[in-house]
């Protein structure tokens, strides 16, 4: 029998992992940080050439997109979001987000968001009907992007 297939232990669990955020030039661990996931979107073209009978396409762009749940427990963003109101100047956040799990033999990837821009900032929530944690869930947009560290094929890989 072949070694050559996808282990268990080699996938990945979303609970291992970590971010970080930079907000004004101060780096610190996401620890309010419940869920995030970002991808890039990509812009493409078609068109129909002639000489040619079918549609051909073109990567022409892209798009930084995510999502991000988080408790609510830090005012960092939100005093982020009352500047912008006061003064009309917003800085962006740097997010660098690490999937890395002990179990497995790909080792880790590391990812940095630039120009993090979140589309919602909590400023107050109460609920008598809840005894559960305050959550907050934003879609975001991001401007740049950079690998850091990327995976490995697994050990039975190489």
């Amino acid at each position: 029998m072949s070694d050559t297939y996808t282990k268990l232990s080699d996938t990945l669990s979303s609970k291992e992992g970590s971010a970080y955020i930079t907000i004004n030039g101060r780096n610190r661990k996401m620890f309010e940080i419940s869920k995030l996931e970002a991808q890039l979107e990509l812009t493409i073209n078609d068109k129909e050439m002639l000489g040619h009978r079918m549609k051909q396409h073109k990567i022409v762009g892209c798009e930084g997109t995510g999502s991000m749940t988080y408790y609510f427990m830090n005012s960092e963003m939100a005093n982020a979001a009352i500047d912008y109101v006061n003064s009309g100047h917003f800085e962006g956040f740097t997010i660098m987000a690490t999937n890395e799990d002990p179990q497995s033999t790909v080792g880790k990837s590391e990812v940095g968001l630039y120009n993090v821009i979140p589309k919602k900032f909590p400023l107050a929530h109460l609920d008598d009907s809840s005894d559960d944690p305050i959550t907050v869930d934003t879609d975001f947009t991001f401007d740049s992007v950079s690998s850091l560290s990327s995976f490995n094929l697994p050990a039975n890989y190489r």
